[in-house]
């Protein structure tokens, strides 16, 4: 009898999930690679380089710390900037998702812009409940730059690997018309 080729049924699946996989991570790693630099620059400019994330590694990892006499630790910086990554490797996933939803269904744009607007809500509340004391030491302003910063990075990037979305969008626009 003859041969006949063995046929995979969730290629094509695992070809989409690994493709949200990779804009996932490299959108991720954008997304909390240009938060850091842009606490870098600024806690260089202020001639305290490292400051902001032992500020936020010490509020996430030693309870009770002083805020007020934080001291740049290694270790400290080293978990926060991890525990950093890891939060926004979940959400370039998440974003991954939802730019990949967004080529075939364009009514996901409408989810994406809420999620948007739920996520940077939800970032400030989070970002008040800490407490005035992190809000006045590092100004609501630098968080607000950090966020759009990020966002419009790993927008821009999902942009670019999801071209059909420029057209979806113009699809939506034109609709409402």
């Amino acid at each position: 009898m003859g041969t006949f080729d063995s046929v995979d049924p969730h290629a094509g699946s695992r070809t989409f999930a690994s493709q949200i996989l990779e804009d996932g991570f490299f959108c991720g790693v954008l997304g909390a690679g240009v938060v850091a630099l842009w606490y870098l620059v600024l806690d260089t400019l202020a001639g305290r380089p490292l400051f902001t994330p032992s500020l936020l590694g010490s509020l996430l990892f030693q309870k009770g710390a002083a805020l007020a006499n934080v001291t740049i630790q290694p270790q400290v910086v080293f978990w926060y900037t991890a525990a950093h990554a890891f939060a926004f490797l979940i959400v370039g996933m998440v974003a991954a998702w939802l730019a990949a939803q967004f080529e075939k269904f364009p009514s996901v744009g409408i989810a994406m812009m809420f999620l948007f607007v739920l996520f940077e809500t939800a970032f400030f509340a989070f970002a008040l409940a800490v407490g005035k004391s992190v809000l006045g030491t590092l100004g609501l302003w630098t968080i607000g730059v950090a966020n759009l910063l990020a966002a419009s990075a790993m927008a821009g990037f999902l942009w670019w690997r999801h071209p059909s979305a420029v057209r979806n969008m113009k699809a939506i626009w034109t609709a409402q018309e």
